[in-house]
């Protein structure tokens, strides 16, 4: 299936509209459909991690990070120069996401006790 860029291009731009308008939801769905669809941009990837993080959801912030790591990681075996930079930031991103995963779960063990 041939996916279309200027449909996930304009995907993004509307998200950021829904954004800007307080919607988050309808701006994870769009981003999301990108995301799911392989989107071979970085916007999708860092809105939605930028987005489950600050609503602590880290769990959905790991999983977008992986998925970038898995675009960028391709785009950068095509030598696009684009896409080591990128692929390293989503990289130290996840790390501190794993982190603070690491930290929140200690944090609910010591409370069960």
């Amino acid at each position: 299936m041939e996916i279309n860029e200027n449909i996930q291009v304009e995907r993004n731009l509307k998200a950021i509209e829904f954004e800007k308008a307080g919607e988050i939801e309808k701006a994870i769905a769009l981003y999301e459909e990108n995301s799911n669809e392989g989107f071979r941009g970085n916007h999708s990837y860092d809105r939605l991690a930028t987005i489950y993080k600050n609503q602590n959801d880290v769990d959905n912030e790991i999983r977008v990070l992986e998925k970038a790591i898995l675009i960028y990681e391709e785009i950068t075996l095509e030598d696009r120069i684009e896409g080591m930079p990128k692929l390293f930031r989503f990289k130290n991103r996840l790390e501190k996401a794993l982190q603070t995963k690491a930290l929140l779960e200690k944090q609910k063990k010591k409370k069960l006790k």
